[in-house]
């Protein structure tokens, strides 16, 4: 009777700590980047250029999720509940370059909450001002609703 080896692999390391924030800052900085071109963009009154400037920005927080899973996974392993505390830990630990780049990532992610912040207020300011608009203008007659909505 002959047994068959097993052989189990064991799971890949996880990446260094400096590598995942390098990755989490340059993935911050371009959906920043981005943001910033809706936003602009929205004040150009272009719909079909707004669409798709936001579906850039939709596709690039969806695609970011795995190296912020990772960026989280990196921080538990420290037992810190935000940015702050693992850079503290890190400078405990004497690395001090870590430490250096989660301060970078947390103030990159406060830049950018706070640009998507105003980016929504002005995206319901131009909703709520189409609606005027059109509730306007369906009040005095217009019944041209569908060219009116696609001209909106």
């Amino acid at each position: 009777m002959s047994y068959a080896r097993l052989t189990t692999q064991a799971p890949p390391a996880p990446r260094p700590a400096i590598d995942v924030l390098r990755q989490g800052l340059r993935l911050v900085e371009e959906l920043h980047s981005r943001l910033c071109t809706l936003d602009e963009i929205m004040l150009t009154g272009r719909p079909e250029e707004i669409t798709e400037a936001a579906i850039a920005v939709q596709t690039s927080l969806r695609d970011a999720a795995p190296a912020f899973s990772e960026i989280e996974s990196a921080m538990h392993g420290l037992v810190a509940q935000n940015l702050r505390e693992a850079a503290q830990e890190w400078r405990r630990a004497e690395q001090g370059d870590t430490a250096g780049l989660a301060e970078s990532l947390r103030l990159a992610l406060s830049r950018f909450g706070k640009r998507a912040a105003g980016a929504n207020r002005r995206a319901r300011q131009i909703n709520n001002g189409l609606n005027a608009a059109l509730r306007s203008l369906h009040f005095l007659g217009v019944q041209e609703s569908g060219r009116l909505i696609a001209e909106a």
